[in-house]
Protein backbone atom coordinates (compact mmCIF):
# COMPACT_ATOMS: atom_id res chain seq x y z
CA UNK A 1 0.00 0.00 0.00
CA UNK A 2 1.14 3.52 -0.75
CA UNK A 3 -0.28 6.58 1.01
CA UNK A 4 0.43 9.75 -0.96
CA UNK A 5 0.48 12.87 1.14
CA UNK A 6 2.22 15.22 -1.23
CA UNK A 7 0.88 15.82 -4.71
CA UNK A 8 2.66 17.82 -7.39
CA UNK A 9 1.55 21.41 -7.81
CA UNK A 10 -1.43 22.12 -10.06
CA UNK A 11 -0.35 22.60 -13.63
CA UNK A 12 -1.97 24.52 -16.43
CA UNK A 13 -3.33 22.19 -19.08
CA UNK A 14 -1.59 22.61 -22.46
CA UNK A 15 -3.22 24.98 -24.96
CA UNK A 16 -2.73 22.46 -27.77
CA UNK A 17 -5.24 20.16 -26.01
CA UNK A 18 -7.60 22.64 -24.30
CA UNK A 19 -9.50 25.85 -25.02
CA UNK A 20 -9.68 28.33 -22.13
CA UNK A 21 -8.10 28.06 -18.70
CA UNK A 22 -7.86 24.54 -17.32
CA UNK A 23 -5.77 23.24 -14.41
CA UNK A 24 -4.85 19.61 -13.75
CA UNK A 25 -3.93 18.01 -10.43
CA UNK A 26 -2.24 14.61 -10.64
CA UNK A 27 -3.91 12.27 -8.15
CA UNK A 28 -2.25 8.98 -9.06
CA UNK A 29 0.11 7.51 -11.61
CA UNK A 30 0.24 3.86 -10.61
CA UNK A 31 3.39 1.80 -10.72
CA UNK A 32 3.75 -1.11 -13.15
CA UNK A 33 2.17 -3.46 -13.83
CA UNK A 34 -0.81 -1.14 -13.27
CA UNK A 35 -1.51 1.42 -16.00
CA UNK A 36 -4.04 3.41 -13.99
CA UNK A 37 -3.91 7.22 -13.92
CA UNK A 38 -6.17 9.64 -12.06
CA UNK A 39 -6.44 13.42 -12.26
CA UNK A 40 -8.61 16.20 -10.90
CA UNK A 41 -9.33 18.63 -13.74
CA UNK A 42 -10.58 22.17 -13.07
CA UNK A 43 -12.29 24.03 -15.94
CA UNK A 44 -13.11 27.76 -15.89
CA UNK A 45 -16.39 28.81 -17.56
CA UNK A 46 -16.50 27.79 -21.26
CA UNK A 47 -13.12 26.02 -21.03
CA UNK A 48 -13.03 22.60 -22.66
CA UNK A 49 -10.86 19.82 -23.96
CA UNK A 50 -10.14 19.21 -27.62
CA UNK A 51 -11.63 16.13 -29.25
CA UNK A 52 -9.77 13.12 -27.89
CA UNK A 53 -10.03 9.42 -27.16
CA UNK A 54 -8.55 7.00 -24.65
CA UNK A 55 -7.20 3.56 -25.62
CA UNK A 56 -9.02 1.85 -22.73
CA UNK A 57 -11.85 4.35 -22.21
CA UNK A 58 -12.24 6.86 -19.41
CA UNK A 59 -14.31 7.35 -16.28
CA UNK A 60 -15.23 10.91 -15.33
CA UNK A 61 -16.89 11.85 -12.04
CA UNK A 62 -18.07 15.45 -11.73
CA UNK A 63 -17.19 16.74 -8.26
CA UNK A 64 -18.40 20.33 -8.56
CA UNK A 65 -20.11 22.68 -10.95
CA UNK A 66 -21.86 22.19 -14.27
CA UNK A 67 -20.27 21.05 -17.51
CA UNK A 68 -20.83 19.65 -20.95
CA UNK A 69 -19.74 16.44 -22.68
CA UNK A 70 -20.25 15.11 -26.18
CA UNK A 71 -19.29 11.93 -28.02
CA UNK A 72 -18.55 12.35 -31.73
CA UNK A 73 -21.85 12.37 -33.63
CA UNK A 74 -23.95 12.49 -30.45
CA UNK A 75 -25.80 15.20 -28.52
CA UNK A 76 -24.14 17.50 -26.02
CA UNK A 77 -25.09 16.46 -22.49
CA UNK A 78 -25.15 18.81 -19.53
CA UNK A 79 -23.33 17.21 -16.59
CA UNK A 80 -23.47 18.17 -12.92
CA UNK A 81 -21.77 17.40 -9.62
CA UNK A 82 -22.45 13.76 -8.76
CA UNK A 83 -22.70 12.57 -12.39
CA UNK A 84 -20.41 9.78 -13.60
CA UNK A 85 -19.62 9.31 -17.28
CA UNK A 86 -17.98 6.26 -18.87
CA UNK A 87 -16.49 6.59 -22.36
CA UNK A 88 -15.74 3.51 -24.43
CA UNK A 89 -12.22 2.64 -25.62
CA UNK A 90 -11.43 4.71 -28.71
CA UNK A 91 -14.59 6.85 -28.41
CA UNK A 92 -13.88 10.40 -29.62
CA UNK A 93 -15.34 12.95 -27.20
CA UNK A 94 -14.78 16.28 -25.48
CA UNK A 95 -15.75 17.69 -22.07
CA UNK A 96 -15.56 20.98 -20.25
CA UNK A 97 -17.34 23.59 -18.17
CA UNK A 98 -20.71 25.11 -19.01
CA UNK A 99 -20.62 28.63 -20.50
CA UNK A 100 -21.15 30.47 -17.20
CA UNK A 101 -19.95 28.08 -14.48
CA UNK A 102 -16.82 26.31 -13.31
CA UNK A 103 -16.65 22.52 -13.43
CA UNK A 104 -14.28 20.03 -11.79
CA UNK A 105 -14.14 16.33 -12.49
CA UNK A 106 -11.99 13.38 -11.53
CA UNK A 107 -10.66 11.60 -14.62
CA UNK A 108 -9.55 7.96 -14.45
CA UNK A 109 -7.97 6.16 -17.37
CA UNK A 110 -5.31 3.62 -18.29
CA UNK A 111 -2.21 4.10 -20.42
CA UNK A 112 -1.38 1.85 -23.36
CA UNK A 113 1.90 0.06 -24.10
CA UNK A 114 3.39 3.38 -25.27
CA UNK A 115 2.47 4.98 -21.90
CA UNK A 116 -0.14 7.16 -23.61
CA UNK A 117 -3.54 7.59 -21.95
CA UNK A 118 -5.10 10.00 -24.50
CA UNK A 119 -4.88 10.63 -28.23
CA UNK A 120 -5.76 14.19 -29.21
CA UNK A 121 -7.61 15.60 -32.21
CA UNK A 122 -8.89 19.00 -33.29
CA UNK A 123 -10.06 21.73 -30.94
CA UNK A 124 -13.81 21.93 -30.34
CA UNK A 125 -15.03 24.95 -32.30
CA UNK A 126 -17.17 27.65 -30.72
CA UNK A 127 -20.07 26.53 -32.94
CA UNK A 128 -19.70 22.93 -31.72
CA UNK A 129 -19.43 24.04 -28.09
CA UNK A 130 -22.37 26.46 -28.27
CA UNK A 131 -24.81 23.97 -29.82
CA UNK A 132 -27.83 23.29 -27.58
CA UNK A 133 -27.15 20.89 -24.72
CA UNK A 134 -29.51 18.25 -23.36
CA UNK A 135 -30.23 19.49 -19.81
CA UNK A 136 -29.37 17.31 -16.83
CA UNK A 137 -32.49 16.04 -15.09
Amino acid sequence: MIVVRHHPDSRRAPAENFTGIVFVDELAIAQAPSRLRAFSVHFTPAARSAWHQHPFGQILHVTEGVGRIQAKGGPIHEIRAGDTIVTRPGEWHWHGAAPTTFMTHTAIQEADDDHCDAYWGQHVTDDEYNAPATPAT
